[in-house]
């Protein structure tokens, strides 16, 4: 087992042990916004990783990955800009599929939650072909359609993974809904209770490809920014102009080029 699931199984063990008990609630203190790493009034259920496939699936695990620095310099600008501008919410987007915009979601979320007093909450709106789940190796879970749905209340799917400070609400079912549930009041409860009731400083949403169908069209007016993902030697010019377009009224927080060779890499030293 690396350093991180080391010290992420100590950390947790030293919080059970000293976490004191939780004071009755007042009027006063209810009225208060108060930004804690676990909720008093949640107790999110744990999941189990498959860490041995995230090398497969490119998500990093290992404090020696080398691109582990790629994302901790992604992380520390999304987060400059989001507090810059008082956003809380970030769509990852990208214009078709296979651009890597699931990896970059996921590896994204652990590098926030990896710094302290920066929870990410990582939810899966790609209802044509959801992978988070699968990427991480999760097992029996809820979906997020059973939300949407109305079968389950959102904080009993929201899953703690064996990660830094990182919450998942992920799907592994297939809806042609998904541009009604997006639409929809359910969502916007999505949103106000990740950010708020579930204390995220970013909630990151994988979306279905922006040119694919109109799910991720018709919740990006919810959102406050995107993050726009194209893959070199895959993603061609054309896309990424009709995605520019798309997005004209969407805050583009920036655009990352995924699967770039080696050599394209700056500071290679370091």
């Amino acid at each position: 087992m690396d350093r991180i699931r080391n010290a992420v199984t100590r950390a947790r063990h030293e919080r059970e042990k000293t976490a004191p008990p939780a004071a009755p609630a007042t009027a006063a203190a209810a009225a208060a916004p108060v930004m804690r790493s676990e909720p008093s009034e949640y107790s999110f259920a744990p999941a189990k990783c498959d860490f041995d496939n995230f090398g497969k699936h490119r998500i990093i695990a290992n404090e020696q990955d080398p691109v582990l620095n790629a994302y901790r310099v992604l992380r520390t600008r999304v987060l400059q800009k989001m507090e810059a501008n008082n956003w809380r919410t970030l769509a990852v987007v990208s214009p078709g599929s296979g651009a890597g915009k699931t990896v970059t979601a996921i590896n994204l979320a652990i590098a926030i939650g990896s710094k302290t007093g920066s929870r990410a909450t990582l939810i899966d709106l790609d209802f044509y072909r959801p992978s988070v789940a699968r990427y991480l190796g999760l097992k029996e879970f809820p979906s997020v359609l059973d939300f949407f749905e109305g079968k389950r209340p959102l904080h009993e799917i929201a899953l703690r993974p064996q990660l830094p400070d990182v919450l998942v609400l992920a799907n592994e079912r297939v809806t042609r809904r998904g541009a009604e549930h997006l639409t929809s009041p359910k969502a916007d409860e999505l949103i106000d209770t990740a950010v708020n009731k579930f204390a995220s400083r970013v909630v990151v949403f994988d979306m279905s490809p922006l040119l694919g169908c109109d799910d991720t069209i018709a919740f990006l007016p919810k959102v406050d920014c995107v993050l726009l993902v194209a893959a070199s030697g895959d993603t061609r010019v054309d896309e990424l102009k009709e995605a520019k377009r798309v997005l004209g009224q969407t805050n583009i927080l920036g655009t990352v080029l995924n699967k770039a060779p080696a050599a394209f890499m700056p500071n290679q030293y370091y």
